[in-house]
């Protein structure tokens, strides 16, 4: 591993992920992404359960009846927690809707023998666009903001690396949901930003480690080729150790948590395993292949003319 070209052997480890971001895409183009409550729009619907209740009958009445995707949450603790918002998408046809809601009723019935419907609502696909467009934009501000920090703190091709990077592993994550059709919420979106933050911390270490060697090295013994494969080896066990005992932590609230943490947890996974992989075996390589770059050659021919040595 101490002789290892990890900026020459650059293809080989996009491979990997260019194959699951082309399946991803196809998987999306064929049937699409399987878009949650908090964006398609839905039906809200109120229990009054007149007694302490577990949201997995809740979950499980639906289920007999044929409805699988359930958001349920809970009003008050103890003895008080006795009203349940269950969220559903709408179902066009108003005759089997109210069927659903009398079949459920009746399934929970023979548990909780005091519950009723207290209300229906709807909620509309406008609100749900707002949602993509806020995400979108949180998505943007926060590339945009960590590159022009990213730019001030070591240089602009570091910035563009790290963006480049940071692209990668969104993509893996919409492709993750895309493969496996699961569904994407609110708690996609959480998890695609915690994500951002995560990983451009390994990037900034593997950027800093470069920086340092760029400093103290011979440019004419060390090319940007070897500072970026000299700077890959010394930070990637500290990357891979963060990102284990992360891991670690996170599994553990899939296995035991409940639905709601799971669909938080699980991209968070995904994406901790694409950040480090991207900090590691994408970001460098960029940054050093952008120097080979005739822009970027102009302006750094000083240091480029070692390359040629």
């Amino acid at each position: 591993m101490k002789t290892f070209e990890f900026v020459a052997k650059s293809k080989y480890f996009a491979i990997g992920p260019a194959l699951v971001i082309l399946l991803g895409i196809v998987m999306a183009l064929v049937q699409g992404f399987n878009m949650g409550l908090d964006f398609s729009g839905g039906s809200l619907i109120t229990l009054e359960m007149d007694e302490e209740f577990a949201e997995r009958d809740i979950r499980g009445a639906f289920a007999e009846n044929g409805v699988k995707e359930v958001q349920v949450t809970t009003s008050g603790q103890g003895e008080t927690r006795t009203t349940a918002l269950v969220r559903l998408k709408t179902i066009e046809d108003g005759g089997e809707e109210t069927a659903l809601r009398v079949a459920v009723i009746d399934s929970l019935k023979a548990k909780y023998p005091g519950v009723s419907m207290a209300s229906v609502e709807r909620v509309g696909g406008v609100a749900s666009g707002e949602m993509i467009q806020n995400a979108l934009l949180a998505a943007a501000i926060a590339c945009a903001l960590m590159m022009v920090y990213i730019t001030f703190r070591f240089e602009l091709l570091s910035g563009i690396a790290a963006v480049a990077a940071l692209l990668h592993d969104l993509l893996i994550m919409l492709s993750f949901m895309a493969i496996f059709n699961l569904t994407i919420n609110s708690s996609f979106i959480a998890a695609v930003l915690t994500i951002f933050g995560y990983s451009i911390n390994d990037t900034i270490v593997v950027f800093d480690r470069i920086r340092e060697n760029r400093n103290r090295l011979s440019k004419k013994e060390y090319p940007f080729e070897a500072v970026a494969n000299r700077s890959i080896r010394e930070t990637m066990v500290r990357c891979i150790n963060t990102s284990v005992t992360t891991l670690i932590v996170i599994s553990a609230l899939y296995i035991l948590g409940v639905a709601s943490i799971k669909e938080f947890s699980l991209p968070i996974i995904v994406g901790l395993v694409s950040g480090t992989y991207s900090s590691i075996f994408i970001a460098a390589p960029i940054w050093s292949a952008l120097y080979d770059k005739p822009f970027f050659k102009k302006r750094h021919k000083s240091e480029i003319k070692y390359r040629k040595a």
